[in-house]
């Protein structure tokens, strides 16, 4: 397994990524439909990838094949004790390759490169009811500290 940064190159293999996620949960909770999603992956992985205070990883087969994924990026919170905080999103890892550690490394390497750029602490979300998530963040040493709850207006 290699893991090196996403390049432009990537994107069309990681929307379809991210579509995976989105899957799990169809819910937006701050809009758009669901012909939007590709496009605004899109948009959000060419704005992380070309950002100096973002990065995505992909990790692949020896056969060179996209395997997984994971994005963060450090973002500036005045006025708390860590300012800087790495926000983590879309950890997905293709299903014939999960449970052999390619998620932890992922993680493992995210965390490093958000290090690099000055996070002091990190951030992660999951879904509510994905026991499958928590567990896996709880084991990695993140622990819930609050509830975020949304409403569409419309």
């Amino acid at each position: 397994m290699n893991i090196r940064p996403a390049q432009t190159l990537d994107i069309p293999i990681l929307v379809n990524f991210w579509q995976s996620i989105d899957s799990i949960t169809p819910y937006r909770p701050f809009g758009g439909d669901s012909d939007d999603k590709p496009d605004h992956a899109e948009r959000v992985l060419q704005h992380t990838i070309s950002s100096e205070n973002a990065i995505v990883l992909v990790a692949s087969s020896p056969e060179c094949e996209i395997i997984g994924t994971i994005s963060g990026h450090v973002f500036d919170k005045p006025g708390v004790n860590l300012a800087k905080v790495g926000v983590i999103y879309s950890l997905w890892v293709d299903e014939e390759y999960r449970c052999q550690g390619v998620g932890q490394q992922l993680l493992t390497d995210l965390e490093s490169a958000l290090a690099e750029k000055s996070a002091k602490a990190f951030q992660v979300g999951w879904d509510t009811g994905n026991t499958t998530a928590e567990l896996w963040w709880q084991k990695r040493g993140y622990a819930p500290y609050e509830t975020i709850a949304s409403k569409n207006v419309i």
